[in-house]
């Protein structure tokens, strides 16, 4: 479906100033609270946008509450319209429909993402083709690039295709690839850009097994069905039908998973050696079997040593949004939650308590209370 049509009447960015306050959500160990904040400036090489829509990840919890002091805004997953752009801009005008992945870790609430402004880096900012919807879109900037770096960057695997290819797959290279939380936000990025580089792909999922087929996985184990016998290094091993696999991506690294895969690979590796990136830290490197190595994939870098690829890389995803392949890219399924911003609090719980699977949670800045539609 096209949205582009929602521009004449969603807001119209060249006869509309910017105010100098805005609604964000306030962070801290206890609380996530709707309050007053400036409405921020972008600096050189940066953009201001106006969000429309934006999403949750797990550590939009995890990081305020390992940190005492905690109070800023949260939240790196934006989608909306540029209104203003920072010294040495040349890409955007303003008033164009992107993405973006803000900075992480940082006092600075000018980056965060549950308000009504947020500044981006340029190079993390991408445009929103017309078939993709602002909610849709919302959920791509974090997770796609976490699964993009992971699996190209720190894993080192081939890249697929250019999205302008003829053929988007790659063809088959005879490898088999493990996605452990293939039906997560990560995961189900991954999956996609596994089988666009040419792999056998075997995730592991729960309840959405089949929406991790949908995705593309050649095969699907349900981890809850080998929990309680430890069988699923055997089942992972049955279900790569013979693939030599020396690389996994753990998109969950929890309860064990990245010892699992490591325990896999020693057995599915031709020469004994192999790979598993974890997006977690993982602290049991004397249980590792003779061979394995485990590599943090780190997100964050797309700001740092990773920026030059993170900015490529977010320019070919809006071409596989758009491209006409038989098999299209597809978003994280999306779970809108009422309310707007007002309502991440509601979301934030729902991550916590482990009740969502295989969906990313966005929220509408529109329905925020006391906030205007145009």
């Amino acid at each position: 479906m096209d949205y582009s049509y929602l521009d004449s009447y969603i807001w119209y960015p060249h006869n509309m100033s910017t105010p100098s306050k805005q609604l964000g959500v306030l962070a801290s160990r206890t609380s996530y609270t709707l309050q007053e904040f400036p409405v921020p400036e972008p600096g050189p090489g940066e953009v201001l946008i106006k969000n429309v829509a934006v999403a949750s990840n797990p550590k939009d919890y995890k990081l305020p509450k390992d940190v005492p002091d905690y109070a800023f805004i949260e939240g790196n997953d934006v989608a909306g319209y540029i209104v203003k752009v920072g010294e040495g801009v040349t890409e955007y005008k303003g008033g164009e429909r992107v993405a973006a992945f803000t900075i992480m870790r940082t006092k600075d609430n000018k980056y965060g993402g549950y308000a009504q402004y947020s500044v981006s880096p340029a190079s993390t900012t991408f445009p929103i083709p017309g078939n993709v919807s602002f909610e849709e879109a919302s959920t791509l900037p974090l997770a796609v690039m976490t699964a993009a770096i992971g699996l190209f960057v720190t894993l080192g695997l081939p890249e697929p295709p250019a999205p302008d290819a003829s053929e988007v797959f790659a063809p088959d290279n005879g490898k088999g690839l493990i996605v452990y939380g293939a039906s997560s936000s990560v995961g189900a990025y991954v999956v996609q850009f596994a089988k666009r580089a040419g792999f056998y792909v075997v995730g592991v999922a729960g309840a959405s097994a089949d929406y991790v087929k949908e995705l593309g996985a050649d095969a699907v184990v349900d981890y809850r069905a080998h929990k309680e016998d430890g069988s699923l290094e055997a089942a992972l091993i049955s279900a790569l039908n013979g693939r030599p696999t020396s690389a996994a991506y753990d998109a969950i690294a929890e309860h064990g998973s990245t010892l699992s895969l490591a325990n896999t690979l020693a057995k599915t590796s031709p020469d004994g050696k192999g790979f598993v990136t974890h997006i977690l830290p993982f602290n049991e490197l004397e249980k590792l079997p003779k061979g394995i190595e485990t590599k943090l994939t780190y997100v964050g870098s797309a700001h740092g040593v990773d920026e030059a690829f993170a900015e490529r890389f977010y320019r070919q995803i809006s071409k596989y949004l758009e491209s006409s392949s038989t098999k299209p890219f597809q978003t994280n399924r999306v779970k809108l939650l009422p309310n707007g911003l007002a309502g991440v609090k509601d979301g934030i719980e729902l991550l916590k308590s482990g009740k969502v699977h295989g969906e990313k949670l966005v929220y509408r800045i529109a329905e925020t209370p006391g906030v205007s539609r145009v």
